[in-house]
């Protein structure tokens, strides 16, 4: 499953060698099949419509990564968010003219040119209430007044041990009241952290003892998890890595890479095992955290999103490739296939269109 032991294994066959249901039922890490993501697509309802798949709110894109943002957001739109809302530092919203028309806007106030501070924030959590999901991260850069912008976002300023963020799972249902937990003034949406904002959070001392835990999605690349864990190299067992960040810091780990682990902090894991180098370009994972928090808009668990949200993306780039071969293709190429990925899921298994890659 890991590489590069994958570049010497031959065809793997699953066959039933006498272990009792009960013993296999034990196992904490399972390989993501078909019928996993299957199970958790989104139903879609005749009489619904936008507010029934949720809000989604991504902060995202700078002077330097601005197609970081539109990656993102157009991804959460094509896995279903009924709404998506890029929230932006007012100067990079120029840089952004090539996202989709049904995105919505929030320009932020800067710091400095294109860059989001402490002030930035207050704006952002006036705003977030009504949301679903939120996405942090992908293109914001690693300006100081940046850092400052996602300590005062997340309550992770000041005195940390006297914790101000309060986190709520909303109900879709706009009439079900948001659950607030006691003494905490700062209301956020199931969240997820990507790309710089790993990169920020990671120069926070002590972070992992402040957040409240289960409530984020974190979806490093072994670089930003290097950084995370502060070592120099991650053990070759990726997928114990995955699993002890997850039960240490109390939050669902996306560890992405030619095999990807999604670990749940009670131990559980999924694993990815398709490598596909057509993936292996700038901008892919813009398109899964914006996908990963397009599903939690949706009312996916934390762990439920992450799994299906690497099972489109994988999918989804298995497409690509055949589409494009495995060099060429850019994360771009990604986006229009998130929905058909997300279709082929419906047909029965004897009915997917011939050639079309699944998911293992």
């Amino acid at each position: 499953m890991l590489y590069p032991g994958c570049d010497y294994a031959g065809t793997i066959k699953v066959v039933d060698i006498g272990i009792p249901t009960s013993q296999l039922e034990q196992l904490t890490s399972r390989v993501i099949e078909r019928d996993d993501v299957a199970r958790l697509a989104p139903q879609r309802q005749p009489d619904s419509h936008k507010g029934t798949y949720g809000k989604t709110m991504i902060v995202a894109g700078s002077l330097y990564y601005p197609g970081a943002a539109v990656l993102a957001t157009s991804a959460a739109g094509r896995v279903g968010a009924g709404l998506v809302t890029l929230a932006t530092a007012r100067s990079v919203l120029a840089l952004t003219a090539n996202r989709g028309p049904e995105t919505t806007l929030l320009p932020l106030p800067e710091a400095q040119l294109g860059t989001l501070g402490r002030v930035s924030a207050e704006e952002l959590l006036k705003q977030i209430e009504d949301y679903h999901a939120l996405l942090i991260g992908p293109g914001l850069a690693q300006e100081e007044p940046t850092l400052e912008f996602l300590k005062h976002l997340l309550g992770l300023e000041a005195n940390p041990r006297s914790p101000r963020v309060g986190f709520r799972v909303k109900s879709l249902d706009s009439a079900a009241p948001a659950e607030k937990e006691p003494g905490r003034d700062v209301n956020l949406p199931p969240t997820v952290i990507d790309a710089d904002g790993l990169n920020l959070l990671a120069k926070i001392e002590h972070w992992p003892e402040y957040l409240p835990h289960q409530r984020f999605v974190l979806t490093p690349h072994p670089g930003e998890m290097k950084r995370l864990l502060d070592v120099e190299a991650l053990e070759a067992d990726i997928l114990q890595v995955a699993v002890d960040a997850a039960a240490r810091w109390g939050q669902v780990v996306v560890l992405k890479g030619a095999t990807t682990i999604i670990a749940h902090p009670d131990g559980r894991s999924m694993v990815h095992a398709l490598g596909n180098p057509a993936l292996a370009t700038a901008g892919t994972g813009d398109v899964l955290s914006g996908a990963i928090a397009g599903l939690l808009a949706q009312g996916l668990t934390l762990f439920d999103a992450a799994v299906l949200g690497v099972g489109l993306h994988g999918a989804a780039g298995a497409m690509v490739a055949e589409s494009y071969g495995s060099a060429g293709a850019l994360a771009s190429d990604l986006l229009p296939y998130l929905p058909r990925a997300l279709k082929a899921l419906k047909q029965p298994e004897g009915n997917k269109p011939a050639g079309k890659a699944e998911n293992r």
